[in-house]
């Protein structure tokens, strides 16, 4: 497992966004973690989304919710992979910024994908919601918004903190 702390030495915050083939290349390892078959490091592409995730929320910046769903498509890893201790706190770290920054944000929706999403490896859709929203040409970029809902990345961020939460913490 690569150490949570020398990532953020090897790193800027104020990174240029991905390219188009960075994000296609980003949602395929994500979605290799979930389903458990990534060749590369699992724990390192987790610890360098959960970093992401939290600068992007620092800066209120436009990518927060790509990487917010990339995060949470790891789920499975996460959950039942179990990598050390410093990843599962970076991960809820990050989770935290999320749920933090974003959870008092009004919208109109009635409802969001977090009340119904399932907690395992059926995670498919939202595999889906991210090539919509960070391509919008391939997708229904109205679901895709749904999903980006600063509620909705709330939701998903508490959701899976409640999951992710190592037992008696």
């Amino acid at each position: 497992m690569a150490n949570a702390d020398t990532l953020d030495d090897r790193h800027d915050d104020h990174e240029v966004p991905p390219t188009a083939a960075e994000w296609d290349d980003l949602i395929a390892d994500w979605d290799e973690i979930r389903e458990g078959y990534h060749a590369g490091d699992a724990s390192r592409a987790v610890l360098e989304c959960a970093r992401k995730v939290e600068a992007s929320v620092a800066a209120d910046a436009p990518n927060t919710a790509a990487w917010t769903l990339g995060l949470v498509l790891t789920g499975p890893y996460v959950i039942y992979g179990r990598p050390d201790a410093a990843a599962e706190a970076r991960v809820l770290q990050a989770l935290g910024a999320v749920e933090r920054a974003l959870g008092r944000t009004p919208c109109a929706h009635e409802e969001h994908p977090y009340e119904d999403l399932p907690l395992d490896d059926e995670l498919a859709d939202l595999r889906l919601a991210l090539e919509a929203l960070v391509f919008p040409e391939r997708g229904d970029t109205q679901e895709a918004q749904i999903w980006a809902c600063p509620q909705n990345l709330a939701g998903l961020a508490r959701v899976f903190s409640d999951e992710w939460a190592p037992s008696g913490s």
